[in-house]
């Protein structure tokens, strides 16, 4: 007898030895007790995950004379025609090579007959999402009416493209990828059948490269165990497939944390030398950095790295000398480089530039850390009585991290603000001219608007656009003919306004809104606004300028605010 590849010798025979798809089998055998099996399924999922042989189990067990509580025995005549695919009444259909509307219609009329051998007419449609338009008009009849005792299971891995017509006629089960203890436990289990001792290192190798795929592991353990004696190790697992193994990563880690880039290319070299695959070098560079920055993290993520222990370890305390900033970097540069590598004409070339570029990578340091440093040296040194070489006293930046600028926090407070809501009232017009004294001092006006910023943000916002004028204790806004939409939403607010100008001058004014002609200078309206509501960058410039230390210090990193959402993640609870 010729040989049967392994894929197909341990295909299951019931629905129990089916591996983690018990949220399908269970509902199908469950069905096939209480004879509540639908006449059209649909099985979705990535390849190699068993909807295939779900469906023939499914076609055997309505078919087979010894049913055990819904599981098919596999051993009568029944089964074993149906495995062999020599059973007159389960018809199975590739509909990648039979996408015509004249194939599905010679299928529609083989329906309408009843069943010869078994009990029940089943059609089995792999990868139905291959058929045309056409074709899937033509099953809709017959889905929706079928002929007693005839039964239609597709099994497809792209179900996006099915028409919505025909899902709505099908139930549909998604199948899953195996985890990796489940498919190693299952390499064993047919390993072991085979008469060959599977080594751990093998088995992690080979569930790594199944990606989750039943099918695609017994292949691959198959193609290994050919080459082998009577046991698999991770060496016959590295020279059947060309893998690189897992040092050349973890030599690249320790010649980066050496900045050695000659280290790095010697690296390259002898990779191209042994024939090994550089674009998967690139593709495995990523991985090897998604490792990295898990063990960094957090020590108890090691069972998410894909490695043997003794490995895990060691890549651990290479972990301790990247920053988590450094490693989010990396992943994204070595995600792009695999991608121009994987396109390159040269990719060895393109390898060598990408390992340089990780040797020399610049580490990603907060300026908070930096400043925070910076702070704690000049602390230290005053405190040991030490100074500059010209006796100064070096300036000690503030906390940009954790204790931002007062304008940081007062920024907060004022978008945490309430709305305030507005009940317009008429506008006076604008009298005749007159010759008011403006407000006493430019900063009487200031000290005002940044009190409503802070208590009524959406006040201050609009009467910033205004331009004072302080007579006999009346206190005249006059906008320009453009901003009255600034004056209604501010008519409601005369009480609020006249309060906060009482605590803020100390004496009390008449507010008067006014649409006139001219209204505030917008140079000195920008002025104002970068007073009282600077930006973050604003704010960071201006303790700049009041701190050459820390200006030489971002001028130097390129430094720049952190983004709202992510300074709470840096400052921390409680700040």
């Amino acid at each position: 007898m010729s040989y049967q590849a392994i894929a197909r010798k341990y295909r299951p025979e019931t629905f129990a030895d089916v591996v983690g798809q018990t949220h399908v089998t269970g509902t199908l055998r469950a069905a096939l007790r209480k004879d509540r099996l639908s006449h059209a399924y649909l099985f979705a999922g990535p390849r190699g995950c068993g909807k295939t042989t779900v469906a023939r189990l499914l076609a055997k067990a309505l078919n087979c004379g010894e049913n055990r509580e819904g599981d098919p025995c596999g051993k009568c005549e029944t089964c074993q025609a149906i495995a062999r695919g020599s059973y007159l009444d389960v018809l199975e259909i590739d509909a990648a090579s039979n996408t015509g509307v004249d194939n599905i219609r010679e299928l529609r009329d083989m329906a309408l007959y009843a069943p010869g051998e078994g009990s029940s007419r089943v059609f089995i449609i792999d990868e139905v999402h291959m058929l045309s338009k056409g074709a899937f008009n033509a099953l809709l009849k017959i889905l929706e009416e079928p002929p007693a005792r005839v039964y239609f299971f597709f099994a497809t891995t792209e179900p996006n493209k099915i028409p919505r017509t025909i899902l709505s006629r099908c139930q549909r089960f998604d199948f899953r990828l195996l985890g990796r203890q489940e498919l190693g436990e299952r390499l064993d289990h047919v390993a072991q059948a085979e008469g060959v001792d599977l080594e751990p290192s093998a088995r992690r190798l080979l569930v790594s490269l199944a990606e989750g795929s039943v099918r695609d592991g017994l292949s691959l353990l198959d193609q290994v165990i050919a080459g082998v004696v009577d046991a698999v190790d991770e060496q016959a697992v590295i020279a059947a497939f060309g893998l690189v193994r897992t040092e050349a990563y973890l030599e690249l880690n320790e010649a980066m944390i050496a900045q050695d880039a000659g280290r790095a290319l010697r690296l390259v070299d002898e990779l191209a030398a042994a024939g090994q695959s550089l674009d998967e070098f690139a593709r495995g560079v990523v991985t090897n950095f998604r490792n990295l920055l898990l063990l960094r993290l957090d020590a108890r993520l090691a069972g998410m790295v894909d490695l043997a222990p003794e490995q895990v370890e060691q890549l651990s305390a290479q972990a301790t000398r990247f920053g988590e900033q450094d490693l989010l970097a990396l992943i994204d540069l070595a995600g792009r480089h695999f991608e121009r590598i994987h396109r390159s004409t040269q990719p060895r070339i393109m390898l060598e530039a990408s390992v340089v570029a990780y040797c020399r990578f610049e580490s990603r340091v907060l300026l908070a850390d930096l400043a925070r440093r910076l702070e704690a040296l000049t602390a230290g040194g005053a405190a040991g009585g030490g100074g500059s070489a010209a006796g100064g006293r070096v300036p000690t930046p503030p906390d940009m991290g954790r204790n931002p600028p007062p304008g940081i926090q007062a920024g907060a407070a004022r978008l945490a603000a309430p709305p305030v809501s507005v009940t317009p009232v008429p506008v006076q017009p604008a009298p005749g001219p007159s010759t008011p004294d403006p407000v006493s001092t430019d900063e009487d006006w200031v000290r005002l608007i940044d009190h409503l910023m802070q208590t009524r943000p959406r006040v201050g916002a609009c009467l910033m656009q205004g331009r004072p004028e302080l007579a006999a204790g009346r206190l005249r806004v006059v906008f320009a003919v453009d901003k009255r939409f600034q004056v209604d939403s501010l008519c409601g607010e005369s009480g609020a306004i006249e309060e906060a100008a009482h605590q803020t001058w100390g004496r009390t004014v008449k507010l008067e809104l006014v649409l006139g002609d001219q209204g505030q200078n917008p140079d000195r309206q920008e002025e104002i606004r970068q007073e009282v509501a600077p930006t973050h960058r604003e704010e960071l410039d201006e303790a700049c300028r009041g701190d050459d230390a820390l200006g030489g210090l971002v001028d130097l990193m390129g430094g720049s605010p952190l983004p709202d959402s992510e300074r709470e993640k840096w400052d921390g609870p409680g700040h």
